[in-house]
């Protein structure tokens, strides 16, 4: 057997691992959001507490993502992953208490974990990846994010209503347990590397500044911040504009979520693949940002007049873009770090992406009401775009 051939299958093995852990702390992550009506009665508690619960979750994701120098550093990518998933399964499982600050304690661990995903994994595929491949394999890395989501939507419904609610996020942290001890073989093979004597100083955040005193990796981070912005608006508030303004029923909006959510998996990939094609990975993401800018657009004019099919297309074509941009963005980002050093980075670009997504569902949720709908906040949504736009094509000249 050859070198090469060791090697593929190597890459292959992993990838497969990191997208599972990817998926689980996804699913993790999204359990309660889909049970929330039964959470909210169970715990006495308003529905809108679990947004609240899914901020935590991402402030978590963003402030340990500071860390990620430190911890690969420390532990190596097998043990965060493991540290990883421990966190998010005891988050997730905390959850199951009927207590308010309990519960917010236990998203703030899952949030620490869900942070860890991507430093952990960029770190141990870059080891293996070739650079003619990056894109398509950190982009089928990410299809783990929404097929915990559909794992979350198809899971933790039908446990609930069969065993109680709290049967859900039980499940799901079993699952992160087993998870745990089946990654334990390879631990010592993939943590070559690591230091067990740093310390947690004021190194420990050199991920961060290593992303700000990089000029295309500054802009990058702005340009993700915008977009993960984008991402949220769309998979968070797509079911309330279908049935508020467009006046379909809830099952018929929740089959059109699982479509977004299809073609966040099919965007992530074909956007890899052509990146790799054609060496054009940074010019995608300014293409992608377009669609996101013709889409956020249209989505303010939608209405009941709108024919089922055209409804379809759109939020198809909409979600290809809005969610298909992370596997390219990471490949973009990581190819300015040194190999040693690309899971620092990717953990550096997490703080403002995760940002990102904290104040995406905040700033669209406040405004509303004062715009008169939500899908005229998508004015709002077209200004940021806009703004990452210029941020990426600034990124792009900083790299030639």
């Amino acid at each position: 057997m050859t070198d090469e051939i060791r090697s593929s299958r190597a890459l292959w093995f992993v990838l497969f691992v990191m997208t599972l852990v990817q998926m689980l702390a996804t699913f993790a992550a999204l359990t309660l959001a889909a049970i929330a009506p039964a959470v909210a009665e169970g715990v006495n508690v308003p529905v809108e507490f679990i947004g609240f619960q899914v901020a935590i979750i991402y402030t978590g994701a963003s402030a340990i993502s500071a860390l990620s120098d430190f911890l690969l550093r420390r532990w190596g990518p097998a043990r965060v992953s493991q540290i990883s998933l421990a966190l998010c399964g005891g988050g997730v499982a905390l959850s199951t208490l009927p207590s308010v600050p309990v519960m917010a304690i236990g998203a703030l661990l899952l949030g620490f974990g869900y942070g860890m995903t991507n430093p952990s994994a960029t770190q141990i595929l870059m080891r293996l990846t070739p650079n003619g491949a990056r894109n398509f394999v950190f982009s089928v890395k990410q299809t783990g994010v929404p097929f915990g989501g559909m794992a979350a939507g198809l899971v933790a419904p039908s446990a609930a209503e069969t065993f109680g609610w709290q049967s859900a996020p039980l499940i799901v942290a079993a699952g992160c347990v087993v998870l745990i001890f089946a990654l334990q073989p390879w631990r010592n093979h993939w943590d070559t590397g690591r230091d067990p004597a740093a310390r947690l100083d004021t190194g420990a955040f050199a991920a961060v500044t290593m992303v700000w005193r990089v000029p295309a990796l500054r802009w990058l981070s702005i340009g993700g911040f915008t977009y993960a912005f984008t991402q949220l608006s769309l998979s968070t508030f797509a079911v309330t504009i279908l049935v508020v303004e467009a006046k379909f029923s809830l099952v018929a909006a929740g089959a059109v979520l699982a479509a977004i959510q299809a073609a966040g998996i099919i965007g992530r990939v074909i956007w890899g693949l052509i990146a790799d094609r054609w060496g054009i990975g940074n010019t995608l993401l300014t293409i992608i940002g377009v669609m996101n800018l013709a889409c956020s657009f249209a989505m303010i004019w939608i209405g009941p007049d709108w024919p089922v099919w055209v409804i379809y297309f759109f939020f198809v074509a909409f979600a290809t873009s809005a969610l298909g941009w992370t596997g390219v963005f990471i490949s973009s980002t990581v190819g300015h770090a040194p190999r040693a050093q690309s899971g620092a980075v990717a953990g550096g670009i997490g703080v403002p992406v995760y940002a990102g997504v904290i104040f995406g569902t905040a700033v669209l949720s406040a405004l509303a009401d004062a715009m008169g709908s939500v899908s005229n906040t998508y004015a709002v949504v077209m200004g940021v775009v806009a703004f990452g736009l210029i941020a990426f094509t600034m990124a792009h000249r900083k790299t030639r």
